[in-house]
């Protein structure tokens, strides 16, 4: 599937996913599926991972699977997002697959690999401060514990935001409505004057 043809707007976001990220998580795409049919499967990824210098023998399991995935669930994989309905299961999961070397915590070097794969725009003094900000006992390494309760916080925190801009939303529009109700009784008010006059 050829990028040019691809059209990336079906896939934005507003104010999560431009147009840029969505164009660079199809390269990274078209980039693993080698034999460009327009799927994946563990054997592309295992490919990718290698010529990267990437050890991810055990978690291209957890990251695909047996199956093979087209571009779309590759989208929402990659894209996806934390909901209360997550067991921990999952969140470690996603924990193993950035300890792509299973040492049991997640090292810079972990975090590089996977801005590597995923195309990230961070630099590595970005990504060394995002390692630092998480960090929780000074090792600079994020153990389960801290993946854990960034994940979580970040999906809380996310929820708020989310919670807020509902309400904001559904405050905005009880007052228009309530303005276009003084507005028509306004009207109303004045033709009945002009009729009585």
């Amino acid at each position: 599937m050829a990028s040019s043809t691809f059209d990336p707007q079906p896939y934005c976001i507003p104010g999560e996913i431009t147009v840029h990220e969505v164009l660079d998580m199809k390269r990274a795409f078209d980039m693993i599926d080698e034999d460009n049919s327009g799927v994946i499967d563990a054997e592309e990824l295992q490919g990718a991972a290698v010529a990267l210098g990437i050890p991810m023998e055990d978690n291209i399991s957890v990251l695909l699977g047996t199956d093979k995935i087209n571009f779309d669930e590759f989208f929402k994989r990659m894209t996806a997002k934390l909901s209360p309905s997550d067991k921990v299961d999952d969140i470690m999961g996603i924990f193993e697959l950035f300890d792509n070397d299973a040492t049991g915590t997640i090292s810079f070097e972990n975090m590089q690999n996977v801005a590597r794969i995923i195309g990230a725009k961070e630099s590595p003094k970005e990504i060394q401060e995002m390692l630092s900000t998480l960090d929780t006992d000074g090792d600079n390494e994020l153990d389960p514990i801290d993946f854990y309760t960034c994940l979580v916080n970040g999906m809380r925190i996310r929820m708020e935001e989310e919670d807020r801009l509902q309400r904001q939303q559904a405050d905005s529009m009880r007052e228009h409505m309530e303005t276009m109700a003084r507005s028509g009784q306004s009207q109303r008010n004045m033709s009945a004057m002009s009729m009585g006059k």
